[in-house]
């Protein structure tokens, strides 16, 4: 099955919802925050050939309807997104999370457990965002940054389009170890692109319950295979993180792809798809 569809959610959200490739397994694919479709380029390609993979973007995203109320849109109703998406498909599912999607994919293996075969979480933290500066940054400075965004979301609109460019988010990316100069342009000018389509006052809420939410809980609960895959120089998901992860989950494998930052699977996508073959390997076996 190849192609586009729409699956409207319990609310009424009409969700763009791509597809490619068939098998006896499907992969449903979570995105990052503010990130579309666009993102798993590499990994459609590869993994199509022999799954039925699944995207999609969430409400107010990419080519998703835009929600009645923006402001009320929290990593709860992305969560539900994915819920509605993975309801249309029949197969055993891998849900596969990048960046804060990792947290949305957890929620789904906990909360949907009897589809669900394998977890794969990609370059995302579970609980918290960053250590050190970073973490102490997020903690301090985002609550009333992102208050202000939402409540002057003229102003707040006007700010994020002058400023919102893939140069200027390369070099703050690269401060923060979340790109590097080196990383390829085409899907940071896709998310360039995206975040100027957002409701600034739905970038707000999004971004404020994902930095309160923590997934740490969900761990004991998950009790299928789990891949775990982080770039070595990811300052938002680190391999110390990964590492705690892996501790709280009963069957997790984890791989630090060196010289990577958090966007390791455009980064390195061939040593990205090989990890995640022995890893779907290793499901066969089992």
């Amino acid at each position: 099955m190849t192609g586009a569809r729409s699956v409207t959610t319990r609310d009424g959200v009409a969700l763009h919802v791509e597809e490619a490739g068939a098998g006896a397994r499907a992969m449903l694919l979570c995105n990052g925050l503010y990130c579309t479709t666009q993102y798993y380029g590499p990994w459609i390609e590869q993994f199509s050939a022999d799954h039925r993979v699944v995207s999609f973007d969430y409400r107010g995203h990419g080519r998703s309807a835009d929600p009645a109320y923006p402001g009320a849109v929290t990593l709860a109703s992305l969560v539900d997104d994915a819920l509605a998406v993975l309801d249309t498909v029949a197969e055993p599912v891998i849900v596969v999370g990048h960046s804060m999607g990792v947290r949305v994919a957890l929620e789904v293996a906990t909360r949907a457990p009897e589809r669900v075969s394998g977890v794969v979480l990609l370059c995302g933290p579970v609980f918290g965002i960053g250590d050190g500066l970073t973490a102490k940054a997020v903690d301090r400075l985002a609550p009333p940054l992102l208050r202000a965004f939402s409540r002057t979301s003229r102003v707040s609109t006007a700010v994020r389009d002058a400023v919102m460019h893939a140069d200027w988010l390369i070099g703050i990316g690269s401060l923060f170890g979340g790109l590097a100069r080196t990383t390829p342009r085409a899907p940071i000018e896709a998310l360039v692109r995206n975040v100027r389509r957002l409701d600034v006052r739905l970038m707000a809420s999004v971004a404020r319950s994902y930095v309160e939410h923590t997934a740490r809980p969900l761990l004991p609960r998950v009790g299928v295979p789990t891949l775990q895959i982080v770039g070595g120089l990811d300052q938002l998901a680190t391999p110390a993180h990964a590492r705690t992860v892996e501790r709280e989950l009963s069957r997790c494998t984890t791989h630090v792809a060196e010289g990577c930052t958090h966007l390791a699977p455009i980064e390195a996508p061939d040593e990205v798809h090989r990890v995640v073959r022995r890893f779907l390997a290793s499901l066969d076996a089992g």
